[in-house]
């Protein structure tokens, strides 16, 4: 073992000069406890910091279900997965909250736009499993698992045709790295009801992750009034130079299409694994 981590420092040493490093990967809940006692802690405590954050936000309606349950048999699923690892993807946090959501909220068709290994689609289908869920992506040749029930299409979410939704409840959840206020005026354009936005990073934050400006604006920058004070953001990555300009009138078209909106809580405290922040939109109905 100690020979290993030397092995690790040297060459970490030597490729610092390209910004790059060696990172041991570790499974999600490699070192689980197998106590049952601090198991339905967990579980617990899950459930109650989801509970009251159901009761609090004014997003949509939640259907009412037993959350600690859920909760302990969605890990369970998970560690079955072949999710766990920690190098693309989403988490266990995120992926519970997705599932959390479409249990609470029931709705009928449900839209995964970035299937990347497919963790999105299963979370949401088991959340919803009476639900119709599409999943979308410009390259399906990274699925880790396919789940019954969930439409899987090699292209953008934009070219399907869902229907007339009239009087029934519809989600979509984009985790694309594509603009998020283009992504919410197609959400709204298509009648869906509620979209939930992965890495909606404030500003500084979300540099690291720009895409080069492909991922610009978040929701994020939708809602902050002092941004459309700026001409643009100019930012340094690896020697390069970057320049978004800011839109004031688009962002204030997709802020139009807002209703309510609010975080999904940070459980990584409780679980010791990462989670980035999701925002969850209630759009306004297209007229």
């Amino acid at each position: 073992m100690r020979v290993q981590r030397v092995a690790y420092r040297s060459i970490n040493r030597a490729l610092s000069a390209f910004h790059l490093q060696i990172v041991p990967i570790n499974l999600d809940f490699e070192e689980f406890p197998s106590n049952e006692t601090i198991r339905i802690a967990l579980f617990q405590e899950m459930a109650a910091c989801a509970e009251e954050w159901l009761g609090k936000q004014d997003c949509f309606q939640a259907v009412g279900f037993d959350i600690q349950v859920m909760v302990k048999e969605f890990l369970s699923f998970y560690l079955k997965s072949p999710f766990r690892k920690p190098d693309g993807g989403s988490r266990f946090n995120n992926l519970l909250w997705l599932a959390i959501i479409a249990r609470a909220y029931n709705p009928a068709i449900i839209v995964d736009s970035g299937t990347f290994m497919g963790a999105s689609a299963a979370a949401l289908k088991f959340g919803a499993p009476h639900a119709e869920v599409w999943s979308f992506d410009i390259d399906l040749s990274r699925i880790g698992l396919r789940i019954p029930g969930v439409e899987y299409r090699e292209h953008d979410w934009t070219g399907h045709d869902f229907g007339a939704r009239a009087g029934q409840r519809t989600l979509v959840y984009f985790d694309d790295h594509l603009d998020q206020a283009r992504r919410l005026l197609e959400a709204q354009e298509r009648n869906f009801d509620l979209a939930i936005f992965d890495d909606d990073f404030p500003v500084v934050p979300a540099l690291a992750m720009a895409h080069g400006g492909m991922a610009f604006p978040k929701i994020e920058f939708v809602l902050n009034d002092q941004l459309r004070g700026e001409k643009e953001i100019v930012w340094k990555s690896k020697g390069r130079t970057f320049r978004w300009p800011v839109d004031a009138a688009y962002l204030d078209r997709a802020r139009a299409a807002i209703v309510s909106t609010c975080r999904f809580p940070n459980t990584s405290l409780l679980t010791g694994l990462h989670q980035t922040p999701y925002r969850i939109v209630k759009m306004q109905p297209n007229s």
